[in-house]
């Protein structure tokens, strides 16, 4: 990942913006022209924040990398077959966000290019570039969808001309900015847009008209309407419906668009907001024709390893999760498509396991960890997501970014990824070793973090932390796991470190703390006493508990005799039965599989949900689309019986 150049542009290619005044939610348009001997070229490009680019009046590509301004990525694209000999028109919308989400970094306004042919350089971003602010696109609406995902958007399509085919009405030169910043390739293929996904009419009537696309989607909107006069289109998408209606409002969300079409037919496309979704609705001012409401699909290229099981529900399960990775993986895996589209170091560490095995593809899993490394927080913890300027940390998703690096050095037998990053994985260690007061971790109580664990009452944690200081078992049985993977890799790197002793001592004081021998269980706390499976399986897999004590708990476990996990963490539990005997406990886990996931798929669902609760869940607003509950694909290559051939 080292940069290979300081500045991988030709020299003249400059970090410019329009000359109009900076502000949150503004879009700028870019003109310029090139010509050509041959149709083949090259383009490099990076923006801040996102970017649409066409030539020749064509769409080309969007989309730019999430990254920080000391990781800054360009994308490299061939736009040779959007291009001929000659004179060709290149034009670049821009959308700036200026305020910071679960996603995005902000920076400043700008935008950097060059379009080289053959070595010579064709084109390059300077003051000669000429710009304006859009008129399409309502600027400074800010108008969140939700907090995770930014702002929506405002177009109107009647204020569109003919600017990317060089009418330059209202262009001038461009401003060149004062910036400089490392610049790296994108390490991940762009994402494939796919033919517009097939929608059916579920009600129609004036001013409401309702689409169902069939299934869990992702993709960029596209309608085609007739409308009598120039009106105001309002569209809300969303996974699920009631009343009739898409859920569009929820506690402060605003899961909607808004499209201004003028007499006559309108055809429109957006390509830079990503949207996650099964149902499209439009509420209009007047009476509207919709001769097409969707969206076109942008899939990561993969190519899925084929599988069979002789288990008809198994296969349906496995195919349904695989379809639920997909779904969240686009520039980063993300939690779900269609409220956050966040990468988490929790959330991504189910995912990855996942895609070794659906994929057998190393680079995206890469490029999502070696992104969270490029964090870098005043307390040395890894943020709440990636990248993001929010001042608010969960400490245990810091700890199970040890889980997914050492997973994936396992898995990939790359050793590159550690040898980069493992300054980074000992700083954050030595953040919690630096808590410990009597061999055990001592939670957070700063007001920038969240002892979150897990969805489960009890579990959850508060914002800001607790106001007094204690330790907890979830704390420590997690930090002896990362101890303990931390000291692998290091072997792997030949590096002479004492973590797993400490994991060991730390093991040593969850028992003489938590283990409650009357009962044969941990407890979370010394002043709580509720028997949570998460908390003793991870007793059991960090190593506090052993021998015959394990053995017990995970009797326990396997009987459902504690208060139960969700499906986020379960993964814990079941990798606790099957570290102390998985010919024993294999069948348990497949039948617990089986029926928590036929459930859903009775319920009609096409990817699998965040919680068993489905839409209901978060106060109605449960995903039907979540990364983490992929998780069978992992569980069924270890234990489900396969076809043969």
């Amino acid at each position: 990942m080292a940069n290979e150049k300081a500045f991988p542009f030709h020299a003249s290619a400059k970090w410019i913006w329009s000359d109009t005044p900076v502000t949150k939610d503004a879009y700028s348009e870019f003109y310029t022209e090139f010509d050509l001997d041959e149709p083949k070229a090259t383009m490099k490009i990076s923006v801040d924040s996102n970017y649409t680019l066409f030539i020749n009046g064509v769409f080309v590509e969007s989309g730019q990398y999430p990254d920080f301004p000391h990781y800054k990525v360009y994308d490299e694209i061939d736009i040779s077959r959007y291009c001929h000999a000659g004179k060709n028109k290149l034009a670049i919308v821009v959308w700036y966000y200026g305020h910071e989400n679960m996603s995005y970094y902000a920076i400043q306004p700008s935008l950097l290019f060059e379009v080289t042919s053959e070595g010579r350089l064709c084109a390059a971003s300077g003051e000669d570039v000429l710009s304006r602010k859009s008129r399409a696109y309502v600027g400074e609406v800010c108008k969140l969808i939700t907090v995770q995902l930014g702002y929506s958007f405002r177009y109107d399509c009647t204020a569109e001309d003919n600017w990317k085919e060089g009418e330059l009405d209202g262009f001038a030169k461009s401003r060149v900015l004062d910036q400089d910043l490392p610049l790296y390739k994108r390490p991940i293929k762009k994402l494939v847009l796919k033919e517009k996904h097939a929608s059916t009419v579920v009600k129609e009537e004036d001013g409401f008209y309702l689409y169902d696309l069939g299934e869990e989607t992702v993709g960029y909107l596209s309608f085609r309407v007739k409308s009598e006069c120039k009106q105001k289109l309002e569209i809300a998408f969303g996974e699920h419906i009631i009343d009739g209606k898409v859920r569009q409002r929820i506690n402060g969300r605003d899961f909607s668009v808004e499209v201004t079409v003028g007499e006559g037919v309108t055809a429109y496309t957006n390509y830079f907001r990503r949207l996650g979704l099964r149902y499209l609705e439009i509420h209009s001012q007047e009476p509207l024709s919709v001769e097409e409401l969707t969206v076109i699909p942008c899939d990561y290229p993969l190519t899925e390893l084929p599988v069979a099981f002789e288990d008809s529900l198994v296969q349906r399960v496995y195919d349904t999760s695989v379809r639920t990775l997909i779904l969240c993986m686009h520039e980063h895996y993300e939690d779900c498509p269609w409220r956050e589209q966040a990468l988490y170091a929790m959330d991504s560490r189910n995912q990855i396991i996942c895609g070794y095995y659906a994929f057998g593809e190393y680079a995206f899993p890469r490029s999502c960890l070696y992104l969270m490394s490029k964090d870098n927080r005043s307390d040395g913890l890894l943020s709440i997501c990636f990248p993001t300027t929010a001042n608010l940390a969960i400490p245990s998703f810091s700890l199970h970014y040890f889980t997914e690096v050492y997973e994936y050095t396992k898995y990939s037998k790359d050793l590159t990824l550690i040898q980069e990053i493992m300054p980074k994985l000992e700083s954050i260690m030595a953040v919690f070793l630096a808590r410990r007061e009597n061999g055990l971790v001592q939670n957070f109580i700063e007001k920038q973090h969240w002892n979150f664990y897990e969805w489960v009452d009890g579990l959850t944690g508060t914002t800001p932390a607790e106001k007094a200081v204690r330790e907890d078992a979830m704390m420590n049985c997690l930090c002896s796991l990362a101890l303990s993977y931390l000291g692998e890799m290091c072997e792997m790197l030949g590096l002479e470190r004492d973590y797993s002793a400490i994991a060991k001592e730390i093991n040593r004081a969850i028992r003489a703390k938590f283990y409650d021998a009357e009962r044969g269980i941990y407890r979370m706390a010394v002043d709580d006493d509720r028997e949570f499976e998460l908390v003793n399986a991870l007793a059991v897999l960090c190593g506090a508990a052993r021998g015959e004590e394990a053995d017990r708990i995970c009797q326990m476990l396997a009987d459902n005799r504690f208060i139960k996990t969700s499906l986020s963490m379960i993964c814990f539990k079941y990798d606790a039965l099957l570290k102390i005997d998985k010919a024993r406990y294999a069948e348990v886990i497949l039948d617990d599989i089986n029926s928590k996931y036929k459930k859903m798929l009775d319920e009609g669902a096409t990817a699998f949900w965040e919680t068993e609760k489905g839409a209901s869940d978060f106060s109605n607003a449960g995903s039907l689309c979540h990364g983490w509950s992929a998780m069978p694909v992992y569980y069924y290559h270890l234990l489900a019986q396969k076809k043969e051939g």
